[in-house]
């Protein structure tokens, strides 16, 4: 009787083994997520060594490692981190839902990582604006290739207020337009904003606070598992509030 237990023990393990390697199983590679992050200062950057660092990359690695999973991070732009969902390059976004129509290619965590102050700056002589009322035919200047809240976007769009919307390839540059009165408006987050007026030795610019969009992390439906990967996630993120670990990345 042992010897046929032992021979059917045996048969149980060549047939699990089987099915691992032909997909049958979960293999321990597809507990591998392949991240991305945006650019920001302060928040996810590259060290000297490749390696991104910062709060952001600091609370994933907390969250990952109590889900179990393994991962590697990277910094894109936000048209690649969209392809990349769309695709399944990417596995996992950590951000702002800005992309109109990005819903139908991601699922969205429950859980929010702190929220992205979005201002509208303006010079020191000028009256305080109003949102959206004082952009009525004003010029606004933007960073190019960027993307505010969908709530933003909306606003920018609209004919109605006829914004004559001009556009920088840097914050700083962005900043030094509105100084020199080639924009009525800056619209920036404050991250960004904050890094390049230290970068310039200026005090604070006046602002007026227009959004605060909560990031969460996008799972690209092109993994078969990503309702299963975001429920675990939010777990993991719900485990570790609950024990008093710091999940915002902008109080850290």
């Amino acid at each position: 009787m042992k010897k046929i237990i032992r021979m059917l023990a045996a048969y149980c393990c060549f047939g699990l083994l089987a099915l691992s390697a032909q997909g049958g199983y979960a293999a321990p590679l597809e507990r591998s997520l392949k991240v991305v992050l945006l650019p920001y200062p302060g928040y996810s950057d590259y060290d000297q060594h490749g390696r991104v660092v910062g709060p952001t990359a600091d609370v994933l690695e907390q969250l990952f490692k109590r889900a179990g999973y393994a991962y590697q991070i990277n910094l894109l732009p936000i048209a690649r981190v969209r392809r990349g969902l769309v695709s399944g390059e990417v596995d996992v976004w950590l951000g702002v839902n800005n992309q109109v129509g990005l819903e139908a290619y991601v699922v969205q965590s429950e859980s929010s990582f702190g929220a992205l102050p979005i201002h509208l700056y303006y010079r020191a002589d000028e009256p305080v604006p109003h949102w959206p009322d004082s952009l009525q035919g004003k010029a606004l200047i933007l960073i190019t290739n960027y993307n505010y809240s969908l709530p933003i976007l909306r606003v920018l769009q609209d004919p109605r207020w006829q914004i004559d919307q001009r556009s920088s390839s840097s914050h700083v540059g962005a900043i030094r337009m509105l100084l020199r009165g080639r924009g009525d408006y800056l619209l920036d987050y404050r991250g960004q904003a904050v890094s390049a007026m230290a970068e310039l030795d200026m005090q604070p610019l006046p602002h007026i606070l227009v959004d605060e969009p909560p990031m969460r992390l996008f799972v690209s439906r092109s993994r078969p598992d990503a309702m299963a990967v975001v429920r675990e996630l939010d777990r993991a993120f719900e485990s570790l509030v609950a024990e008093g670990v710091v999940m915002d990345v902008t109080r850290r």
